[in-house]
């Protein structure tokens, strides 16, 4: 990774549109009569072996209790059974799931105000359900390091405060200690090839804080963005390349003005780069943005934006050696996901309304290595709240909920 970068070029380069994925038949995950929750959630393994997660609950039952799912999906299309994963009666909600190499998985979601989960074997069968966060709880992640050892993070609330907390949740479904990072929410993680964790989270919007997380290893606090008169900060991501360098995006406001998307680049050496500017000042920002990396350090950063118009989605590629490509509009809507492959090949999706605006439909654009962004697609006619992953050679699941009633949980397949 670079050091501290000064004055950053702007690829003034248009690159030759990505080529676009070849995609399967719409198909319904979800049981018949049954309603799904939003934001679904995929995972895949570097065979390319997909496990989808979502929560939904039977329509036709007298008490509509929602339980979350978990179905395994093979590179070459063969589906395993619908697995339960939570209780009926219990409340779960938004299961969030990540694989090793080999499809060992960990799914986790919240569940009567606790974080609970389950380890799902490559074959699909799970494991007992745990326990994880024994403390009023929101926001659980999750990530799997390539041999299987998950992380699991989440915000404890307690008196009034936000503490960001962690837990080792071993491949035989056996739990570490509870480590509590820091004061502050909303955190993320991503797991580099050895097996070392980055946990990012904003305390109190004061300041943006990492810390690495390895098995018996825990990181002094290191501050992306220090507090300032006026500053507020948010809505943090990270992606680590293979040598745990990371890339750190999150949202600066001032004074009550419009935030804007930042980007620190934090190297396994504990050098921060420079801050850089993604979003335009003129852009106003909704409340979603994502980025995502590739094992080569290159990252493409997405954001919606208000127009008087309506919302829109816009993405911008960035280097490994700090430099920023063109800003390119992808088209209109919002909530945009973005995955990429091992070489930077990849998909970014979002909510996409219908020209009469009756419905949402999932839209998409395929992403090059050269960061070229392809020709907007729709891949549903009537869904939202899709997320994309993707296998480490641009094999791609993207699963969403259908808009309309029932609303059922679908998934396509492209490569």
């Amino acid at each position: 990774m670079a050091g501290a970068v000064g004055a950053l070029a702007v690829l003034a380069t248009v690159p030759t549109p990505a080529r676009a994925a070849t995609w399967t038949p719409e198909q319904v995950v979800s049981e018949a009569g049954w309603s799904g929750q939003d934001q679904p959630f995929v995972a895949v393994d570097r065979d390319g072996d997909s496990l989808l997660a979502w929560a939904g609950c039977d329509s036709s039952a007298s008490s509509c209790y929602d339980q979350v799912k978990a179905q395994t999906v093979s590179a070459d299309g063969v589906w395993g059974p619908i697995q339960t994963l939570s209780p009926l009666g219990d409340s779960a909600s938004w299961p969030k799931v990540a694989s090793d190499d080999d499809g060992d998985s960990a799914v986790v979601w919240k569940q009567d105000g606790l974080v609970v989960g389950r380890r799902m074997s490559a074959t699909g069968e799970p494991g007992p359900l745990q326990t994880i966060a024994t403390w009023t709880a929101i926001s659980p992640a999750v990530a799997v390091d390539p041999t299987g050892q998950a992380l699991v993070i989440w915000t404890e609330i307690r008196d009034g405060g936000f503490t960001t907390k962690a837990r080792y949740f071993g491949a035989d479904s056996s739990l570490g200690p509870e480590l509590t990072l820091g004061v502050g929410e909303d955190p993320v993680l991503a797991i580099d090839r050895d097996g070392t964790a980055l946990v990012v989270w904003s305390e109190d919007y004061q300041r943006v804080v990492a810390r690495r997380v390895r098995q018996g290893q825990l990181s002094a606090p290191r501050t992306i963005a220090g507090a300032a008169t006026d500053v507020r900060y948010g809505g943090a991501s990270v992606a680590l390349d293979r040598d745990g360098d990371a890339v750190i995006s999150y949202r600066w406001s001032k004074a009550g003005t419009p935030s804007r998307l930042r980007v620190r680049q934090y190297s396994h050496t504990d050098t921060l780069g420079s801050v850089i500017a993604v979003s335009p000042a003129a852009h106003e920002l909704t409340l979603f943005d994502e980025l995502a990396g590739d094992l080569d350090g290159d990252a493409v950063l997405t954001w919606g934006r208000w127009t008087p118009e309506g919302t829109q989605v816009f993405g911008r590629t960035l280097s490994s050696a700090g430099a920023l490509g063109t800003v390119t509009r992808l088209g209109v809507g919002d909530w945009p996901k973005v995955t990429l492959d091992d070489d930077g090949d990849g998909l970014v999706t979002w909510n996409n309304p219908s020209p009469d605006f009756s419905t949402t439909r999932v839209q998409a654009r395929t992403i090059g290595s050269d960061g070229a962004f392809g020709t907007a697609e729709i891949l549903s006619p009537d869904g939202r709240y899709a997320q994309p992953a993707s296998s480490p050679t641009g094999h791609f699941s993207v699963i969403w909920q259908k808009t309309s009633y029932p609303s059922d949980i679908r998934v396509r397949f492209g490569q």
